[in-house]
């Protein structure tokens, strides 16, 4: 209408364009058009070569994003009408007509006000909604890049990246736009093989692909990177997301478990032959030790009975005493051993412990009155049958009532209380020896310390408390001791009850 370009509109003022307004007339309309909110009117417009243009003009005032704007319909007119409409007086249907034209103007107004409020609200969640998307997207701890395919190229691009994807690969956002995927490939061909398979992989799959990768940064440092990519469709184009984890701590820890693992296997390996190597030769010095002392114990046994009751008589019997504790010592390191390896086995079966414990207690008896010691025993009545290997239980009892009675004085006393508590049953032995100090209490059942040099031991080899532990450990068992050297020793032999046995 007026000959000027859009561009050209825009830089001009009102008054450039309008010949019947000057600017204190404008100034004066404008201020008159905010209190009413629209106006109807006729003007002359100054065309850009010079012609002047009648025009009906409906004019609504607007306020969007703090500031004011006066939105113009205008219409062409002619002369003719424009010199009627500001020299004639107004006929009073004129003056309807023109209240109406006021009226839809102003309604028109309003609904452009209630749409720009929606569009200034709808921006507004936009706006913060891109500001909570792009706060949660550059705080991510894992790089994130967004790949757009490109058709000509045949790759797959850069659109869009986070702050941690800058930082692992050391180049700024803008120079990351548009870098290809394999730029940032290493120069190896099997490298490149399985950013091929990876990314084959994320466009064949549905639900995408996660594989390993290695990455060169800005600087050529590689990283071991594990990626995580989605394809899907954005804006019409299909793009690739990937999440790229940095992998490189958790694969040295890989290699390191793998070292100690190996470490661990090759040490297993020679503890095992090691432990083959003792309990074999355990069982040749056994073996070698108990060839020529079997004859020894068979013909002392055959002279106990053909001698009269002399003094060689007593000599057969020292000899024949003298080979059977050789043989049973023997026995105990050999089971040790065996017992330690897991080898040694139970042959386990109900039995009556009141009678076969009042059995060791008559015959161990005699040697306590050798040292004119007292020895006692008490039984809760009714006490169940226990499921154990009486060979080695006798073995466990014998063993501490031995220990309390070497390690008594001449006077001294020995006690053994056998009662059930809950599902177990206790045999409680308890004496008024020596005692035994803390520190020897740490390691009291345990094999092959001091002990086995110590002169305490009174001679053995001083694996009697370690073997019974063995042994009750098999029945599942366990051995208390509480001792104050000076005060005497109290050893508990705690055994579960089967309660499927019989009173």
């Amino acid at each position: 209408m007026t000959g000027y370009s859009a561009k050209e509109l825009a830089q001009l003022d009102i008054c450039q364009i309008s010949s019947d307004f000057s600017r204190p007339q404008w100034e004066s309309y404008w201020n008159r058009l905010k209190k009413s909110g629209a106006n109807i009117r006729s003007a002359i417009l100054l065309s850009k070569s010079g012609h002047k243009i009648p025009v009906n003009i409906n004019d609504s005032y607007l306020r969007y994003s703090d500031t004011d704007y006066d939105c113009a319909f205008l219409n062409k007119a002619d002369s003719e009408q424009i010199t009627q409409v500001n020299t004639v007086t107004p006929q009073p249907h004129l003056k309807e007509i023109a209240r109406q034209k006021t009226d839809e103007a102003v309604t028109f107004n309003k609904l452009i006000q209630t749409l720009i409020e929606r569009q200034t609200l709808t921006e507004k969640a936009l706006y913060e909604s891109e500001k909570k998307f792009r706060t949660i997207f550059n705080k991510a701890r894992d790089a994130i890049i967004l790949w757009e395919w490109d058709a000509h190229k045949e790759g797959f691009k850069i659109i869009e990246v986070n702050d941690m994807a800058c930082q692992r690969f050391e180049y700024t956002r803008q120079e990351m736009f548009g870098k290809y995927a394999d730029f940032f490939q290493p120069n190896s061909k099997e490298s490149k093989a399985k950013f091929l398979a990876g990314t084959k992989a994320t466009v064949n799959k549905e639900d995408g692909a996660t594989y390993e990768l290695l990455h060169q940064s800005k600087s050529g440092k590689i990283m071991q990177n594990e990626v995580s990519g989605l394809r899907f469709e954005l804006n019409g184009k299909p793009v690739i997301l990937s999440v790229i984890r940095d992998i490189s701590l958790r694969k040295e820890y890989e290699i390191k478990l793998k070292n100690m693992y190996e470490r661990e296997k090759l040490l297993n390996t020679r503890l095992e032959n090691e432990s083959q190597k003792r309990a074999e030769f355990t069982r040749i010095l056994v073996h070698e030790l108990k060839t020529p002392l079997t004859p020894i114990i068979a013909a002392s046994d055959m002279l106990i009975k053909m001698l009269p009751p002399d003094i060689s008589h007593e000599l057969a019997s020292q000899i024949n005493k003298g080979a059977e504790e050789l043989n049973n010592r023997m026995n105990d390191l050999f089971d040790l051993v065996r017992g330690e390896l897991g080898i040694l086995s139970l042959n386990t079966e109900s039995i009556d412990c009141t009678r076969l414990l009042g059995d060791i207690i008559e015959f161990i008896r005699p040697q306590a009155q050798a040292k004119n010691q007292t020895l006692e025993a008490g039984f809760q009545p009714n006490l169940p049958l226990i499921e154990v290997d009486p060979v080695r239980f006798k073995q466990i009892v014998m063993n501490i009532l031995g220990n309390a009675l070497k390690f008594t004085s001449q006077g001294g006393f020995i006690k053994m209380s056998v009662f059930q508590k809950g599902r177990c049953l206790v045999i409680c032995i308890k004496d008024n020896g020596r005692g035994i100090s803390k520190v020897k209490q740490r390691r009291l059942l345990t094999s092959y310390d001091d002990r086995l040099i110590s002169r305490e031991s009174s001679g053995g080899l001083g694996l009697g408390l370690a073997l019974s532990k063995t042994f009750v450990d098999l029945h599942q068992g366990q051995i208390t001791i509480h001792s104050k050297e000076g005060h005497g020793t109290t050893c508990d032999i705690i055994l579960p009850i089967k309660q499927n046995g019989g009173s």
